[in-house]
């Protein structure tokens, strides 16, 4: 495949039906996150929740999906719900995961898409973590813990595996830590959270290699058969990513999107299909619908910080919401 394009994405089966099914767009009013509640309300699902920052937008992106014309020909409509959720501040985080929990009573499909690309250093206002960390990696892991229980139960309720996958990267082939390794003595949230080792130029890439070893820890203490867990990078697509990066490089990416980037319809495929995806996905990173490998996991640096996340975060999340990590089943 040339530098100037990338592999063709197959169609979804036309088969596919989510019929009876209820499931979680983060991100859903933009670029992959819509395109991804489109794919699932033209496939009969029963109900949908939008995961979005504004509600505002997410009842126009309700409005626009009941009004497809595929969706219209349904003899059934979705149930589509707007839930509010800001991934940068963990008060929102909570108060959506919690009104997923009182309000859904069964859960079957997560994709967490929604995330950020920028290259100036940030932190969210209420716990002064990096905005990548926060955004890309910890909210998404806390969201992970505090809806599995309900992933599970609706499992077993249906008879066959629940899913949750998280929009991973590529990216993480250019991380700073194949040259840079953290320090042992070093733990990874300190060393996100501290402005002296930002990197803006692979700051997007470390991120998403916390979602990718995430998902691995995941994949070694939940069942696939009651929840199959992995991440998926979609290939280049055309949408805002870089809305929030200097005007030169936005202008550049136009252009490299424009020759070689995926319409949001097509990369949204990936999504869907890691959501449907069987076992040997599980724990896993896909690129496109074929499993990914990172050499970076594999060496001695790559498997203690993974180690190291995993901890890091079960210490946080039992600090943070006592009871949830053994809710979730995480810890004996």
């Amino acid at each position: 495949m040339g530098i100037l394009s990338q592999p063709a994405i197959p169609p979804l089966p036309e088969s596919l039906s989510f019929a009876g099914k209820t499931a979680i767009v983060t991100g859903a009013n933009i670029g992959l996150g819509l395109a991804a509640a489109l794919h699932l309300a033209q496939r009969n699902i029963s109900t949908l929740i939008l995961a979005v920052r504004n509600p505002k937008t997410g009842q126009t992106t309700k409005d626009a999906l009941l009004a497809d014309p595929i969706v219209q020909k349904h003899a059934t409509k979705p149930t589509i719900l707007v839930f509010p959720l800001d991934l940068s501040l963990p008060s929102s985080v909570e108060a959506f995961a919690s009104k997923v929990i009182a309000e859904v009573p069964k859960l079957h499909i997560v994709i967490l898409n929604a995330g950020m690309g920028d290259l100036n250093w940030k932190v969210n206002p209420e716990t002064q973590t990096e905005a990548h960390f926060q955004v890309n990696f910890l909210s998404n892991a806390v969201l992970t813990v505090r809806l599995l229980p309900l992933l599970k139960t609706s499992a077993q309720s249906a008879g066959e595996a629940s899913h949750l996958t998280i929009v991973g990267s590529r990216m993480i082939a250019m991380s700073s830590f194949l040259k840079n390794p953290i320090p042992d003595t070093v733990p990874v949230f300190t060393f996100f959270n501290d402005r002296a080792q930002f990197r803006s130029m692979t700051r997007y890439g470390d991120s998403k290699v916390l979602v990718t070893m995430w998902i691995r820890q995941l994949g070694k203490h939940v069942d696939p058969s009651t929840v199959v867990v992995n991440d998926v990078c979609p290939g280049m697509v055309r949408t805002n990513l870089e809305a929030g990066q200097p005007w030169i490089i936005r202008a550049v990416m136009s252009v490299v999107k424009g020759i070689r980037g995926r319409t949001a319809e097509v990369g949204a495929r990936t999504l869907i299909n890691a959501a449907i995806a069987g076992p040997e996905t599980h724990g896993e990173m896909l690129g496109d619908y074929e499993i990914y490998p990172y050499n970076f996991l594999k060496t001695n640096e790559g498997k203690k910080m993974e180690t190291k996340v995993w901890e890091e975060s079960l210490a946080a999340f039992e600090s943070s919401s006592p009871g949830s990590v053994q809710a979730a089943g995480l810890r004996d």
